[in-house]
């Protein structure tokens, strides 16, 4: 089982309730168990929120990042909801510049973080509000 730190920040309980979505789920598991990356994701007039993928466990951080990190991903709101939609792909999100890597060149990195992150996005989009409240009603 993969433990995930409760979010104590808008953007950190929104990263939380993405990747709670799949946590019990034995693809995901897989994904993130001994994965030990730090990859930053920043929103566009929002904040940093530097995500840590230690063993079992992922945490976030909002102060004190670390100055070295695995992946670094800025886009803007926009870019995130088109890509959880399927509006746009993330090849042309880079290509337009409006999903910026830093660290792109670490394929392996960067596939295994829209594997874990962006397939969560697309799942959760997928699943109305509605229904995933009834579904999980321990979540309320």
């Amino acid at each position: 089982m993969i433990s995930i730190q409760k979010g104590e920040d808008l953007l950190s309980i929104s990263l939380n309730n993405i990747l709670s979505y799949r946590k019990n789920d034995d693809e995901f598991i897989e994904l993130v168990r001994n994965w030990n990356k730090k990859i930053v994701i920043e929103l566009e007039d929002f904040y940093p929120v530097e995500v840590i993928f230690q063993g079992t466990e992922i945490k976030f951080k909002t102060k004190d990042l670390d100055q070295k990190v695995d992946l670094k991903v800025f886009m803007n709101l926009n870019t995130l909801l088109n890509l959880a939609y399927g509006r746009l792909n993330p090849v042309n999100a880079v290509l337009t510049r409006n999903l910026k890597i830093k660290g792109i060149l670490k394929i392996l990195t960067l596939m295994k973080f829209i594997k874990i992150f962006l397939t969560s996005m697309k799942m959760v989009a997928k699943d109305s509000a509605i229904n995933y409240y009834e579904k999980n009603k321990a979540t309320r």
